[in-house]
């Protein structure tokens, strides 16, 4: 993932994603949050590649950790989560070398991490893992999975949504729409017609049995396609089985 892309895009990135997707991203979201809610209402939480933070606010757990690569989504994070009457507190904990940003309301903790999924360090154990629009990003799906494997408590949930390659004619016009007509909108608002480009890329180059090979040791609760067949929403419970790897 090239970071510097989501650098650039931050500040604006919650509105350029509601425009070129029309809301249906953040209906997907509200769709995500119901169903992990069927299964685990609150605990610890790890959202991964968390670009704003909306995943994590929509969740609303009492103790949450939010891995970003991305420095200025981090900024974004902080300010949001600020605007919620979240306080930053001095925090001058490093786990592992890498800083983290601290934020409190009440009795409910936000702990924002600067890293990657493959590399991130964390102090505990986690309840519920969300990847929304997250595992495309990765640079290594094994190793991100892997890693975050390790901080996922056995009988805890790895829930997911992502859009993955399809060969439905509806995915086919979305994918269209994505490389043709998304390019020209995001040029439009934020200057990135280029970086948008790679977003239908990022896609066709996922299929949903790669991300199913990275999950053998889990159990499959539920696996939907969320409106649009591009998009599928898998929610997994870990099984007492370690050495989560993607194959075959």
């Amino acid at each position: 993932m090239d970071v510097k892309i989501y650098d650039k895009l931050a500040k604006k990135y919650d509105l350029a994603t509601k425009i070129v997707s029309f809301g249906i991203e953040e209906l997907w979201r509200w769709m995500f949050k119901r169903e992990l809610k069927k299964h685990i209402k609150n605990g610890v939480l790890i959202d991964v590649a968390s670009a704003t933070g909306e995943m994590a606010r929509a969740m609303d757990f009492d103790k949450m950790y939010l891995i970003e690569p991305s420095s200025e989504m981090v900024k974004v994070i902080v300010e949001k989560f600020e605007s919620l009457g979240y306080k930053k507190e001095n925090f001058e904990v490093i786990f592992e070398e890498i800083p983290a940003i601290k934020l409190k309301k009440s009795k409910k903790e936000v702990i924002i991490i600067q890293d990657t999924a493959e590399n991130v360090k964390l102090p505990e154990k986690a309840d519920l893992i969300t990847a929304f629009m997250a595992l495309r990003n990765f640079d290594d799906l094994e190793k991100g999975i892997k890693n975050l494997d390790k901080y996922l408590k056995p009988g805890g949930y790895f829930g997911i949504v992502e859009m993955v390659k399809s060969e439905s004619i509806i995915a086919k016009l979305i994918l269209w729409y994505m490389d043709n007509v998304v390019p020209l909108i995001a040029g439009l608002l934020v200057g990135m017609k280029e970086e948008y480009k790679l977003l239908g890329k990022s896609i066709t180059a996922l299929k949903e049995e790669d991300i199913l090979k990275c999950f053998k040791n889990y159990s499959i609760i539920k696996k939907k396609k969320l409106i649009f067949p591009i998009a599928t929403m898998i929610i997994t419970r870990k099984n007492e089985r370690k050495n989560t790897e993607c194959k075959d």
